[in-house]
């Protein structure tokens, strides 16, 4: 839990120092200037709400993950679940916006890029598992169950917007 405390605290405050600077950049821009106080009080509620959007992510990761442990007995315990449930959540926050665009970019928005999308996501699960030292059976289970979920929840997006 002190993990998750530690990892949010970082993310609420380079949050609120990259906004405050460029709150501050704009408000010298203008003729008439906000206060220190108000600068600083827009700064801390958006940092709030980016913070919030973190933990959620965080918390759909790291319940996945507990899930698919439930499911198949995996016996991870929680330190293991939150160091998993981290890395994985910086792997699609950083890298794998990367591999979506590269995927979209090569077959267009379309099925063929979401499972490209979902295999490289196996891959770097499992790579991160092995960096966690998981072992194989465990690091194999939570990667592919946790590519599964993430492309359930991206067919289903997809298939709302075809709808719509």
């Amino acid at each position: 839990m002190l993990k998750i405390l530690i990892f949010l605290s970082v993310i609420f405050i380079l949050s609120f120092l990259l906004l405050f600077w460029f709150i501050n950049h704009q408000n010298k821009k203008e003729e008439s200037k906000d206060s220190l106080l108000t600068l600083i009080v827009v700064a801390i509620l958006f940092s709030v709400i980016i913070t919030f959007v973190f933990a959620f992510s965080l918390f759909l990761i790291m319940g996945s993950t507990s899930i698919i442990d439930t499911i198949f007995s995996l016996n991870i315990n929680t330190n293991q679940l939150i160091v998993i449930g981290i890395s994985f959540l910086i792997y699609l926050m950083t890298i794998d916006n990367i591999f979506e665009t590269l995927f979209e970019y090569l077959w267009g928005k379309n099925i063929y890029a979401v499972l490209s999308t979902a295999l490289s996501r196996v891959g770097a699960f499992y790579i991160i598992g092995i960096l966690i030292k998981l072992n194989d059976v465990i690091n194999v289970t939570i990667s592919v169950g946790v590519s599964l979920i993430l492309l359930t929840i991206e067919v289903l997006s997809i298939l709302k917007d075809a709808k719509s």
